[in-house]
């Protein structure tokens, strides 16, 4: 589409808002996010129009982006999941209960909240630090309204986390297969291996001294919770990610992918529960030290993975809700590796962040007695395996 004044002359700069604004009234699957519409030539800002992009009304190519939102690696891997758990529960007579999408929409309920002001706040900062916005809070209405008229965004964000959901059921039904298919075999061979790589010591011995004091056991007990709140919060944003879509649809196939891989299908093969449940099972005193200290950190300083410890044993006991142990690998240090790589797509800095977020996750997985370190080593390679798998795939 030419453009009615040569390319060359300066353009007024517009507003975050009207840029926004532009972008939605010629939002459809073939048009481009909301940032590709800012140019700069010559030191100013122009806008170029949407057209130019492929944007169009022609019901057609409209039903051909619904369908794009619709049939895509993460439908495929969540839909194959869904049908493996079924097939299962019909091999197994284990009855197929999905119960933790339930659970995951709940708490989603309660979280996302939390997520929008956290990311309203990161707006308005931007806006008033970085862009030197004069209207901080008018162009963030502007952006918020603009948002909230792209179908795709917010109906391809929906539908994204709806899978995740359905997702989420199926894993833990799986999850619960563990002890089903192949009752805790593994952990006197991962405690020999620990101690293989490690020098002939337990890798919560050589920790003990730099991590082992009351202050660093609780940091490292808040910083495995906190993972909770991040992996969460990085699914959200990677589902309704209005720029970055590439390296975004990534991030939620990968994650599915290494859940499947390793959460599931390894869980199952290499079952093992863990350093805590070592003693329990049968094998041994071998890390009852570790147990110990930790009971007497608790008496001075929280240490809350104690009562979560409890709560899984009671469950697998049981066969409740909670009855999903499962050692190797570790899934908390996998997930916190790929939210660094996907964290790296934004920025260095925030890469680096939650680079550091993964070794404290590593560090706490091994001192909170949850894993062996081979459980974490292991999880990290398969969750760098499958996001360079993608990416050098897509």
């Amino acid at each position: 589409m030419k453009m009615a004044k040569d390319r060359n002359q300066p353009r007024k700069a517009l507003s975050h808002a009207e840029i926004l604004t532009l972008s939605a009234s010629n939002s459809n699957p073939h048009s481009q996010s909301f940032a590709n519409f800012a140019r700069y030539r010559n030191n100013q800002q122009i806008v170029e129009s949407p057209m130019e992009y492929g944007a169009t009304s022609d019901p057609r190519l409209e039903f051909k982006g619904i369908k794009q939102q619709i049939v895509t690696p993460l439908t495929a891997a969540v839909a194959a999941h869904d049908v493996l758990s079924v097939a299962l529960a019909i091999y197994s007579g284990y009855r197929f209960d999905p119960g933790m999408a339930g659970l995951l929409a709940m708490v989603l309920g309660i979280l996302v909240p939390w997520f929008l002001l956290v990311l309203l706040v990161r707006r308005v900062v931007l806006l008033a630090v970085r862009d030197k916005s004069q209207k901080p809070i008018q162009d963030l209405i502007g952006i918020l309204v603009a948002m909230a008229k792209n179908r795709d965004l917010v109906m391809g964000g929906a539908f994204r986390l709806l899978l995740i959901c359905f997702f989420v059921g199926s894993f833990g039904y799986q999850k619960e297969l563990v002890a089903v298919f192949q009752p805790f075999g593994w952990d006197q061979a991962f405690a020999e291996l620990d101690r293989f790589l490690h020098f002939g010591r337990d890798s919560y011995v050589l920790l003990q001294p730099m991590t082992g004091s009351p202050i660093a056991v609780t940091g490292l007990n808040a910083a495995y919770h906190l993972w909770f709140f991040l992996i969460y919060f990085a699914v959200f944003v990677a589902c309704f990610a209005a720029t970055h879509h590439r390296q975004s649809r990534n991030f939620l196939v990968a994650l599915v992918l290494t859940f499947a891989i390793g959460g599931n299908l390894m869980a199952i093969v290499f079952s093992s529960a863990g350093p805590v449940y070592f003693e329990r099972l049968g094998f041994g005193t071998d890390f009852a030290p570790l147990m110990t200290h930790l009971n007497n950190v608790a008496e001075v300083s929280p240490v809350w993975a104690l009562g979560v410890q409890e709560d899984l044993w009671a469950g697998y006991q049981q066969n409740g809700q909670l009855a999903g142990i499962s050692a190797m690998p570790s899934m908390h240090v996998a997930t916190s590796v790929l939210m660094a790589l996907y964290a790296f797509t934004h920025t260095r800095w925030l890469g680096w962040t939650m680079a550091i977020f993964a070794g404290l996750i590593m560090i706490g997985s091994v001192q909170l007695g949850w894993h062996y370190a081979v459980d974490g080593y292991a999880g990290g390679l398969i969750a760098a395996a499958a996001w360079w798998g993608l990416r050098r795939f897509a």
